[in-house]
């Protein structure tokens, strides 16, 4: 099953990745939509992404309208209350264009994702966060109840499209941490007959006295 694993503050680009289980929209791409931000609000491109990602809603949901997808929220939010105004995740599911939704959590400025799978010629949803061990199938109502809650607040962004282009996740670039863990081993190193030899001359009895 389709999953690609938190790296670095990407969690936006990784929520777009699952929902749609494939690599095809880039970091580029993402960049490009907060240069579309910028020119059409004036709102500086700075306040939507940092070097390690940590992109804002907004640009992740125009990464996506700028591939040609339909994206809306499905809560209205009020002081008093959050109410579902989208058709619910049971009919959506039923829906041939229905890719799933971009799940924000404002409180950890996080992005997850829910999509449908097809298993044994039954659709499921399954809730996919890039920092766990991989996806979880969750009921629609469940997954309704955690975005209409003041206690969890999910923001749900519907996606509807064509199914995307399938590319196969890119290993990432080995950082200094793949170095540091337990389960890398340090090289043996034999030092050669001609450098033990060399080593042994000098240590002399000469040598030895100015320590004596």
């Amino acid at each position: 099953m389709f999953f690609e694993r938190q790296f670095s503050q990407e969690c936006g680009l990784h929520a777009i990745h699952n929902m749609f289980k494939s690599a095809a929209i880039t970091r580029d791409d993402v960049h490009r939509a907060c240069g579309s931000i910028e020119n059409k609000t004036g709102d500086s491109t700075l306040n939507h992404e940092s070097f390690s990602g940590d992109w804002s809603c907004s640009a992740i949901l125009e990464t996506i309208r700028n591939k040609g997808y339909e994206v809306n929220r499905a809560i209205h939010s009020s002081r008093t209350s959050r109410d579902w105004t989208d058709q619910t995740l049971e009919k959506l599911m039923s829906d041939n264009t229905f890719r799933g939704m971009i799940v924000y959590q404002p409180f950890n400025r996080h992005f997850t994702c829910v999509r449908p799978e097809t298993i044994s010629h039954e659709k499921y949803l399954y809730y996919v966060d890039s920092m766990a061990r991989g996806p979880i199938r969750i009921s629609p109502r469940l997954v309704m109840r955690r975005c209409i809650s003041k206690a969890y607040q999910w923001e749900p962004f519907i996606v509807k499209g064509p199914e995307m282009e399938f590319v196969p996740l890119q290993t990432p670039s080995p950082t200094i941490l793949g170095y540091c863990t337990r389960a890398s081993k340090r090289q043996k190193f034999t030092p050669t007959s001609e450098f033990l030899d060399a080593w042994k001359s000098t240590n002399t009895k000469s040598d030895q006295s100015l320590y004596t």
